[in-house]
């Protein structure tokens, strides 16, 4: 395979790059002492354990990124939505520079992604070298994301184990509220691709009881040629289109009919050679989520109950006589719900899940496969004193084919002051095989490999300790910092079982463990009430507890800051991005760092209507991951300048 390297990141060291954002803030900092900043808004989450709580309080370690955060990103995808954030890194795909999002040390696989709490397709665990699950919402629908770090498989079951990424979408409203965007990227040269798309939003009142939401996007993104060799891309193109549709409809007083859709295409192209001959690849990707639910009060319960189902596609085609890979079809089918309520001084939540999930592949022996999850648990929050809370969970999956699996929690919250809160707690998670991995009836033997299934696989498993504290210290200053570590079990992977000269047959079968251990810190200083800085960062040990070796892509040290400057109607954002030594496919990758900056600002044109404007540089550095070593094997964008315009109303 043609390991494709990568546009990447500048500024040449670490200590520099901190270097100059300190000089940035020193200088801002010999103005007269600031004023106390106004009190933010406390940041909001219901992924923790269902119910709304302080992100701050909550029982889990928490990032939320809010619309505003989104908007002053410039962020193009749910991956670049969550960038920066703690614990988070990226792990190759080794294809059209693609690549996924992986929480605290763990593979991607083992994040849970869902959409207002329901799951999508767990598409990238079973399409090879895909990054297919972050593309099922336009920016432009959502509200914040929930970032929980640790393990939540005692609420939400399989493949919570790294954590969970729920995106909030936006909601009617009571009043009509809209946007009109548009955005333009624009490369400085053959290492960047041009890029642009248009996105609406729309949400209000139909009737006194029926509101409506309608999205829509749609964008272009041009492929990026190798420098080295051309025949080959360095960066896949993309054009993404969807369109959603929700409505709300009041039944009665406390009680609510939820019903949605969200149908998005894609197309992903570049260029590859299979032997000496060139080919264009297109892949084509059909996504689409409907669902409907309701939401009500019945005496003192507060509850929900719902059904989904979530529909994955793709199709490859290939050029010049190159065998296409086979078309794969994902469908899931879910209906949960759960009720919570206060009992004696306990916050009891109480729910289920019943899924189906059903594969088509010319692998299986009959053409499809699926397998049915069933799952209850419960879930108590109490108080143990005046300031510390206690949350138990517990949740029981029954899979169709392995059987059982209990996942419990433990966790605790001290409110030391309003100051300070120390928080920690235990975790149990695991994550379930693909149909791929278990099915008897798979035998995979596309390209010069055959994978076979394996009925008596069983699932990864985790067990996770973490400890944190979050101190307001001033109303200027904030510091925050959480130790954890994990014990990984049961991971899937290959062994070989037969050769028969060149073909090699493979058993997919639970062979490694692993230990991960870091420390996510960071601190926010409002060092004048104009200009903010914002750092976080991660730092990772993790072991192969078969070779002592340390796990393949995953940075040592991690690395992202921000300083914000905002006065009336302006601000202007410079960010660094600092990514550590790592290791893949034996080879020792060096560190890198990627510098951006942007400009906004947001005009009043009378009544609700409001001109939001941003420009600005990625990647100020222009370096290529490829010039520093051949083996990344996901790429980033050359520099490039961007343009943004959003009409509110």
């Amino acid at each position: 395979m043609h390991h494709h390297s990568t546009p990447v990141l500048p500024c040449r060291r670490h200590p520099l790059a901190l270097a100059a954002l300190l000089l940035l803030a020193g200088a801002a900092h010999a103005q007269p002492a600031p004023e106390a900043p106004a009190r933010a808004l406390p940041a909001v989450t219901v992924t923790a354990t269902l119910t709304e709580q302080d992100a701050r309080t909550a029982p889990a370690s928490v990032t939320v990124v809010t619309a505003e955060e989104l908007a002053e990103r410039n962020a193009a995808d749910l991956l670049d939505a969550v960038r920066g954030a703690p614990g988070i890194t990226f792990s190759a795909r080794q294809v059209g520079g693609r690549k996924t999002l992986a929480l605290r040390g763990l593979e991607g696989k083992h994040t849970l992604t869902l959409i207002d709490g329901r799951r999508i397709s767990a598409s990238d665990d079973v399409i090879g070298h895909s990054d297919y699950q972050y593309g099922w919402l336009p920016i432009s629908a959502i509200e914040r994301v929930e970032i929980i770090r640790g393990p939540m498989s005692a609420l939400y079951g399989s493949e919570a184990l790294g954590g969970v990424v729920n995106v909030i979408t936006k909601k009617p409203k009571d009043r009509w509220i809209g946007a009109v965007g548009a955005t333009g990227y624009f490369g400085g040269g053959s290492d960047a691709a041009s890029e642009g798309g248009v996105s609406v939003f729309a949400a209000g009142p139909l009737t006194d009881r029926l509101r409506l939401s309608v999205n829509a996007e749609y964008a272009h993104r041009d492929a990026v040629a190798e420098r080295e060799d051309t025949r080959y891309s360095e960066i896949e193109g993309r054009k993404p289109r969807s369109l959603g549709l929700n409505a709300e409809f009041d039944l009665a007083p406390g009680h609510v009919l939820e019903a949605g859709v969200t149908d998005g295409e894609e197309r992903r192209f570049y260029d590859d050679v299979s032997g000496t001959k060139p080919y264009a690849n297109r892949y084509d990707l059909d996504r689409r989520q409907t669902h409907v639910g309701w939401k009500g009060e019945v005496g003192d319960w507060k509850a929900q109950l719902r059904a989904y189902r979530s529909e994955f596609s793709v199709r490859n085609s290939r050029t010049n006589g190159v065998s296409a890979t086979r078309p794969q079809d994902m469908t899931d089918d879910v209906v949960d719900g759960h009720a919570t309520t206060r009992i004696k001084g306990h916050q009891v939540t109480v729910g289920g899940e019943w899924r189906n999930e059903e594969l088509v592949n010319a692998g299986l022996t009959t053409g499809r496969d699926d397998v049915t999850h069933k799952a209850l648990f419960v879930q108590d929050e109490f108080a143990l004193g005046r300031n510390l809370l206690a949350t138990l969970g517990l949740r029981a999956d029954h899979h169709g084919i392995f059987g059982s699996e209990l996942s419990p929690r433990a966790y605790l919250v001290w409110e030391a002051s309003t100051a300070l809160v120390v928080k920690g707690g235990f975790g149990h998670a695991f994550k379930a095989p693909t149909l791929k991995q278990i099915s008897p009836n798979y035998v995979g033997a596309e390209g010069p490999h055959t994978f076979m299934g394996n009925a008596d696989i069983q699932p990864e498993t985790s067990n996770s300790f973490e400890i944190g504290a979050d101190w307001q210290v001033s109303p200027a200053w904030s510091l925050r910092a959480t130790a954890f570590h994990t014990e990984v079990k049961q991971l899937i992977t290959y062994r070989l079982v037969q050769q028969v000269g060149t073909r090699r047959t493979y058993l997919y079968d639970n062979v490694d463990a692993a230990r991960i251990q870091g420390l996510e810190a960071g601190f926010t200083w409002a060092i004048t009430p104009a200009l903010r800085w914002s750092t976080d960062a991660t730092l990772l040990h993790t072991r192969d507890k078969a070779t002592g070796q340390k796990l393949s892509d995953r940075p040592d040290t991690s690395v992202a800051s921000r300083l914000a400057w905002r006065v009336a109607r302006w601000d202007a954002q410079l960010g660094a991005e600092y990514t550590g030594r790592q290791t893949s496919s034996g080879e020792r990758l060096p560190a890198y760092t990627l510098w951006n900056a942007s400009v906004g600002t947001s005009w009043a044109l009378g009544g609700t209507q409001r001109l939001n404007l941003r420009a600005g540089l990625e990647n100020l550095g222009n370096l290529r991951l490829a010039e520093k070593s051949p083996a990344f094997g996901y790429a980033e964008q050359g520099r490039r300048a961007f343009v943004t315009a959003r009409l509110d109303f």
